[in-house]
């Protein structure tokens, strides 16, 4: 197929400007409107990198509750490797499986929890283990 002559474009009427009292002044309107009450301030980025540095410094910081959980719990299983230990003995049975764990146990990394008491406790706990310990490896 071919193509011998093309349109002009010449006979295009140009496009009619609407009247200010028209619907195309109502819609100008109305998006100079909108444009003025969606714009925003700029973003203050010191703001931003303040806010995260705090949320990282929260992070950061340890609840007392949760020290005194991990105390208490690390105490627990000391007193359940003593158990074990006890019960190899009095059964008859070899202790060196109940040895290894309440020594993997102590060994673990213990926190102040601020409280005396506890902390007091929880060094009975401690020495009473490492004595089982000492007389089972002294051999």
């Amino acid at each position: 197929m071919r193509i011998d002559s093309t349109r002009s474009t010449s006979g295009a009427k140009s496009a009619r400007k609407s009247s200010a009292t028209g619907d195309g002044a109502s819609f100008r309107a109305s998006l100079q409107q909108a444009d003025e009450t969606t714009r925003t301030a700029p973003p203050m980025a010191s703001a931003q990198v303040g806010s995260v540095a705090a949320l990282m410094a929260l992070q950061g910081v340890e609840d007392p509750l949760e020290k005194r959980r991990r105390a208490e719990r690390r105490g627990r299983q000391l007193l359940d490797g003593l158990d074990r230990l006890k019960m190899d003995v009095l059964e008859g049975r070899d202790p060196t499986s109940a040895l290894l764990k309440l020594k993997t146990a102590l060994e673990s990394v213990r926190d102040d929890t601020g409280d005396s008491q506890l902390d007091s406790l929880l060094d009975q706990i401690e020495l009473r283990a490492e004595v089982e310990l000492a007389k089972r490896f002294r051999k």
